[in-house]
């Protein structure tokens, strides 16, 4: 695995331009698409959640879905996958609740990656595949 700011095995939420991403980059759309085909490489990064948090309620519906249909596949990998998701925008904690700030408003990231967020350090969140 490359020097990229991931845990493999969770979902890596980091913020853009302050964790080291991974090369392979796709839009959330692609990484539906190729979730639901079991089509993923050993490290993705998937840009533009900050759509799916304040605009696009149809795509985060099928984002969520995707993750909640195949985490048992994603589970079942070996070597397990290193996902990240990059933001741009800042992330704010209380406890074990986590937002984004994005043209300042706060949009939670609960409906997507549920209530198991974690912070791993300064602009780096994780949450188990088990969304």
């Amino acid at each position: 695995m490359s020097d990229i700011d991931a845990v493999a095995g969770m979902y890596n939420i980091i913020v853009s331009g302050e964790r080291e991403s991974a090369e392979y980059r796709v839009p959330v759309e692609e990484f539906v698409t190729k979730l639901k085909n079991r089509d993923l490489p050993n490290e993705i990064c998937v840009a533009g959640l900050e759509e799916v948090l304040t605009e696009d309620e149809d795509l985060r519906d099928q984002l969520v879905s995707a993750m909640r249909q195949e985490m048992d596949y994603l589970n079942s990998q070996r070597p397990l996958p290193a996902i990240q998701f990059v933001v741009d925008g800042d992330i704010q904690g209380a406890g074990d609740s986590f937002d984004v700030e994005i043209d300042d408003e706060f949009h939670s990231l609960e409906p997507i990656f549920g209530r198991q967020i974690k912070k791993r350090d300064s602009g780096w969140l994780v949450a188990p595949f088990r969304v």
